[in-house]
C-alpha cells in the first residue's frame, strides 16, 4: 500500500501536486482504493472517493511501530558523488531519527558545494521519498552542515564513533551499545573516504565520543555508515 506525507484537515487529506500526480497517473490509482498518509507523525488510512477532483477521505488512525525505540543521529562525512545519496536514503530506510553532515580534515567534498539550495532540495526529495518507502511515520532531519570543532553541539547520551584504526573483532562496538536505556539518544559519528585523522579522533573522545571497530575490514565510508546503523538497530529492536 502506498504510504504520502500529506495535511490531513479534518476528514480530507490534501496531497501534494506531485504526490497527486504519482498517485493517480504513475500508481494509476482507482476510485475505492484505499492508501496510507502520515500527518503530523500520525499515520492514517484513507480512501479515494474520487479521481476528478482527486479526493482522499480519512478511515481510521493506524496503530503501528515504525520509528526506532531510541533517537538515533548519524553524523557523517561529507563524500563523493551519489555516495552520499545512497547514505541518505539508506539510513532514511534503517530509522534514523536525524542526519548531521560534517567536513574533516580528510573531506575532499567542498562545504560550498554542499550548501546550495538545488543540492539540499534533492536531499530532503530524498529523505522524504525513502521515509514513504520504507512507510515510516517521520522524515529525518538534515539541517546542519558543521565541521570537527562544531562536534561537541550535536546532543548525545551514548556516543560512537567509528575508527578504522580500531580494525578487529566487534566486541568493542557491542560493548558500547550494551546498557543503552528507553530515553537514551544515540550518535554514530563516520569519517570521510579517507577516514579520521589521529587528531581528530582524540577531538571526538574528548567530546565523549568511543571509538569501536566495525570489524577485521577497511570499510568504504557509505558502507561503514550503513553497517553501523544496521547493527544498532538490530540491537535496539532485539527484544
Amino acid at each position: 500500500m502506498q504510504r504520502y506525507f500529506a495535511s490531513v484537515i479534518g476528514n480530507n487529506v490534501l496531497l501534494s501536486e506531485e504526490d497527486a500526480f504519482h498517485l493517480t497517473k504513475v500508481m494509476r490509482a482507482r476510485k475505492g482504493e484505499e492508501i496510507e498518509v502520515v500527518n503530523e507523525d500520525i499515520p492514517y488510512l484513507c480512501k479515494i472517493t474520487e479521481l476528478k477532483p482527486l479526493t482522499i477521505k480519512v478511515v481510521e488512525k493506524i496503530k503501528e511501530k515504525r520509528e526506532l525505540p531510541n533517537d538515533v543521529t548519524l553524523i557523517c562525512a561529507l563524500i563523493k558523488g551519489d555516495k552520499l545519496d545512497f547514505v541518505l536514503q539508506k539510513a532514511t530506510e534503517i530509522g534514523v531519527k536525524e542526519i548531521v553532515l560534517i567536513t574533516t580534515d580528510r573531506t575532499v567534498v567542498k562545504p560550498n558545494s554542499f550548501n546550495t539550495s538545488k543540492k539540499l532540495e534533492r536531499y530532503h526529495k530524498i529523505l522524504r521519498e525513502a521515509s514513504m518507502q520504507s512507510h515510516r511515520n517521520k522524515i529525518p532531519e538534515l539541517y546542519r552542515l558543521i565541521d570537527m570543532s562544531k562536534l561537541s553541539t550535536v546532543r548525545a547520551d551514548r556516543k560512537i564513533i567509528a575508527y578504522e584504526g580500531e580494525a578487529g573483532n566487534t566486541k568493542s562496538f557491542w560493548d558500547a551499545l550494551k546498557g543503552i536505556q528507553p530515553k537514551e539518544k544515540i550518535a554514530i559519528l563516520v569519517g570521510p573516504e579517507g577516514g579520521f585523522s589521529p587528531i581528530e579522533v582524540k577531538k571526538a573522545q574528548a567530546s565523549g565520543y568511543v571509538p569501536v571497530s566495525l570489524g577485521n575490514r577497511i570499510l568504504r565510508a557509505e558502507t561503514a555508515s550503513i553497517y553501523a546503523l544496521s547493527v544498532l538497530s538490530c540491537y535496539l529492536e532485539r527484544k
